[in-house]
């Protein structure tokens, strides 16, 4: 059932992406909402830990455009859509190292290359333009991403360590 559970929350979760990165402003007001509505259903001792993550991820993204990486459509600064992404995406990241064990070393590659293929899909989408070279737009997102993914799962990875100590 776990593994059911995981494959619908995840393409549940791919949809929705699919949904803020193409519907973008269209949808603005569902993305905010169900977006909070993923951090409620957050357990109340790592909601933080979430909004740490989003902020993290928010910081990222500013970062990229202020470098002139890239830029999202009609917005000079990260739009509310994607803020909202970012919630979204952190309460079901942190749904998914809860209930499956990562190790931070399959991290780097994961993030490595599912952060840069966010990015191009949503490029696909028409949500951004590259301002730069490709490959280095693409290699410094890889960069980014190989260190950002395991930094915001490092909460859940050290629970889970401490957790096996204890037993």
């Amino acid at each position: 059932m776990k593994s059911l559970r995981f494959w619908l929350l995840t393409l549940g979760f791919d949809v929705w992406w699919t949904l803020a990165v193409w519907g973008r402003g269209r949808f603005i007001l569902f993305l905010l909402l169900s977006s909070f509505l993923m951090l409620a259903f957050t357990p109340a001792k790592h909601r933080l830990w979430v909004a740490v993550a989003c902020t993290l991820g928010i910081i990222m993204d500013s970062l990229w455009c202020i470098l002139g990486l890239f830029e999202f459509t009609g917005s000079s600064a990260v739009p509310p859509w994607m803020m909202a992404l970012w919630l979204g995406f952190s309460a079901w990241w942190l749904w998914l190292l809860s209930n499956f064990r990562l190790t931070w070393y399959w991290l780097i590659p994961l993030g490595a290359v599912s952060g840069p293929l966010a990015y191009y899909l949503g490029m696909q989408l028409g949500a951004m333009q590259l301002l730069a070279t490709p490959v280095y737009v693409w290699l410094l997102l890889a960069t980014g991403w190989a260190i950002f993914l395991p930094l915001i799962s490092l909460p859940v990875l050290l629970s889970h360590n401490t957790g096996r100590k204890t037993r």
